[in-house]
C-alpha cells in the first residue's frame, strides 16, 4: 500500500515538474516573440537603429534560428552599413544555407558595397534554390550591367582609353541602376509582406 502511495506521489511530482517546465518555456518563448514583434514594428516605422539593437541581443549562432541574424542584417542594410549587413547574412547562412531569401539579401548587400562578382554569385544561388524568383533575376541583370559599367570606367585595354575619354559612362546610366535597385528593393519587401506570414515561431520561419 505504501509503495502504491509513493508511486502516486512520484507521478504527481513528475507531472507538476513537466507543467512547470512547460510554463517556463512558454514564458521565455513569448518574451522572445514579443521582442521580435517590437523590433518588427520599429523596422516598419523606419527606426532601423532601434530595431537593430533588439535583434542584436537575440543573436545565437547555435540555435539554428537564422531570423535574428537575417533581420539584423536588414536593419543594418537600411542604415547603409553594408559590410556589417554582409557579415550578419553570412552568419545566417551558416545556420541555414538553403533559404533563397538569404542569398538574395546577401546579393543586394554585396551590390550596394560594390562587390559585384559576389553579388552575381549570390543572385545565382538564390535562383538555383528558387527558379521562380523574378527579383533575383532582375537584380542579376542589374549587377551584370553595373559590372560592364565598371569595366568601361576602368578603360579595359589601352586601345579603349581614347574612346572612353571621348565617351565616358553617363551619370544617368548609374542613376538608372540605382533607381531600379531601389525599386526592386521596395518590390521585394512588398512581395514578402503580401504573403501575410504568421507570427514569429523561430527556427527560420519568416515573420517580417
Amino acid at each position: 500500500m505504501k509503495d502504491k502511495k509513493l508511486l502516486f506521489y512520484n507521478l504527481i511530482l513528475v507531472m507538476v515538474s513537466i507543467i512547470l517546465l512547460f510554463l517556463i518555456y512558454t514564458l521565455l518563448f513569448n518574451q522572445k516573440s514579443l521582442k521580435h514583434s517590437r523590433a518588427s514594428e520599429l523596422y516598419k516605422k523606419g527606426h532601423f537603429e532601434q530595431a537593430a539593437k533588439i535583434w542584436e541581443k537575440e543573436l545565437d549562432s547555435k540555435d539554428k534560428d537564422y531570423i535574428p541574424e537575417s533581420s539584423l542584417s536588414k536593419a543594418l542594410y537600411k542604415q547603409g552599413k553594408y559590410e556589417e549587413s554582409i557579415k550578419k547574412l553570412q552568419d545566417a547562412l551558416k545556420e541555414n544555407d538553403k533559404t533563397p531569401e538569404l542569398h538574395y539579401d546577401l546579393g543586394n548587400a554585396y551590390f550596394r558595397n560594390n562587390q559585384i562578382d559576389n553579388a552575381l554569385q549570390e543572385y545565382l544561388n538564390a535562383m538555383l534554390l528558387d527558379p521562380d524568383d523574378e527579383n533575383a533575376k532582375a537584380n542579376y541583370e542589374l549587377a551584370l550591367k553595373k559590372k560592364n559599367s565598371f569595366q568601361l570606367q576602368a578603360g579595359i585595354g589601352e586601345n579603349n582609353k581614347e574612346q572612353n575619354e571621348q565617351n565616358p559612362p553617363e551619370q544617368s546610366s548609374r542613376e538608372e541602376i540605382e533607381n531600379r535597385l531601389n525599386a526592386l528593393d521596395q518590390k521585394e519587401a512588398r512581395d514578402r509582406m503580401a504573403k501575410s506570414p504568421p507570427p514569429y515561431k523561430g527556427k527560420g520561419e519568416k515573420w517580417w
